[in-house]
């Protein structure tokens, strides 16, 4: 049961990302507002530590998972909408501070960490209360509790490390509940949409150039365009859906479901492949064009360099963005390897080496394919001995 200081915390995060909102749309006396907020944001942070201390004590892994659950969740927007206002606030006063090379800029971005850090601490209270109890009570090794402990204490990470954490919380405790199905192939499902129109641009992009008037002229292909962008919001931007699969992938781990883990692997990086052509394409065109028109600035070979640089800069934003976007379909792929090398049916070699291919673009789709067969191989292992 989700105690009430962490309730309490969890809508004082809301109510602090509200704020963040205002503050990027420079509403009046909104930076006196936030440091309001801040104030007694660290009261009840005060009470959230000596509840998990409470807890803690009393041995009540319970509510510590269930309180860390609802502290996570709602830290995300909060900390997603923090980072864009600050950086906007951040660039403003830098960009305005040209005579000082933008040092005000970077002494206000130095304090904003230093305030986001501080609020990000009182967030992992229960979580550290479940390590620490679930240690002292023999539930979890070392390696697990050390690594997980550190995690809880930087950024980002302390998210991934917390839905781990409360997971093997609800296992141990056999609380634990099969993933619904809309959790299960939300991935996939979001992928597959993506991926649907994606095929559609490139239909109608290979239609334009092959001449094909009955599909061209309607200007669809310019409006889906924009599909790999929305992707990456919904992928990276807003992590609901990577958060959500990633958390599907640690329930399926601790229920040792193997086949579960190697079909949604399967079935996302196949899924995926007309998502990631566009915006190879798109990256390719926009590089291309950038770099035609940057020619025209050229007056001779020697400045070649300058064409070569606007080339780069508009090469790597498409290549960072799709990297990106890559990452979240491998998490499926790499808990299956994690499995398989709990059961000893792969080598540490082969784990390693596949990892690492899952984690580049062509090399993760090949070897989806190679783990889900050798998956596969030790499912039938199993089932005839």
């Amino acid at each position: 049961m989700t105690s009430t200081a962490a309730k309490a915390l969890g809508a004082w995060l809301g109510v602090g990302a509200l704020l963040l909102v205002g503050l990027s749309y420079e509403l009046p006396a909104m930076t006196a507002v936030l440091i309001g907020w801040l104030v007694v944001y660290f009261v009840v942070a005060g009470l959230v530590v000596a509840d998990a201390i409470r807890l803690r004590r009393g041995r009540d892994l319970d509510a510590l998972q269930a309180s860390a659950n609802l502290v996570k969740i709602a830290a995300i927007p909060f900390f997603v909408l923090n980072f864009v206002a600050l950086s906007r606030v951040v660039l403003h006063i830098g960009s305005a501070d040209k005579d000082h090379f933008g040092l005000r800029g970077f002494l206000t971005a130095l304090l904003f960490v230093v305030l986001t850090y501080l609020v990000l601490l009182p967030t992992s209270a229960y979580t550290v209360g479940c390590l620490t109890l679930m240690r002292k009570e023999d539930r979890i090794g070392r390696v697990f509790y050390g690594l997980h402990l550190i995690l809880q204490f930087l950024f980002v990470t302390d998210i991934v490390g917390a839905m781990v954490v409360i997971e093997v919380a609800r296992n141990r405790l056999g609380t634990a509940r099969p993933p619904r199905v809309v959790s299960k192939h939300l991935l996939t499902g979001v992928l597959l949409v993506f991926s649907a129109l994606s095929t559609i641009w490139l239909f109608l992009v290979a239609a334009y150039y092959l001449d094909w008037r009955t599909f061209t002229g309607t200007g669809l292909d310019f409006q889906l365009s924009i599909v790999p962008a929305v992707a990456f919001i919904v992928l990276v931007v807003v992590p609901v859906v990577p958060l959500v699969a990633f958390r599907i992938a640690v329930r399926y781990f601790l229920a040792g479901d193997l086949d579960a883990l190697r079909r949604s692997n399967r079935a996302v990086k196949l899924t995926m492949i007309p998502l990631f052509v566009q915006n190879l394409v798109l990256t390719l065109v926009i590089t291309g064009v950038l770099s035609a028109v940057s020619l025209y600035f050229v007056e001779s070979k020697n400045d070649l360099w300058f064409t070569a640089t606007i080339a780069s800069l508009s090469l790597a934003p498409g290549i960072i963005c799709g990297y990106l976007m890559l990452l979240p379909t491998s998490v499926y792929g790499i808990t299956c390897l994690a499995l398989l090398m709990r059961r000893r049916a792969i080598t540490p070699a082969f784990c390693a080496v596949n990892v690492i291919a899952h984690l580049f673009f062509v090399t993760d789709v090949i070897s989806a394919l190679v783990v889900a067969r050798r998956a596969g191989q030790a499912l039938a292992a199993r089932s005839n001995g």
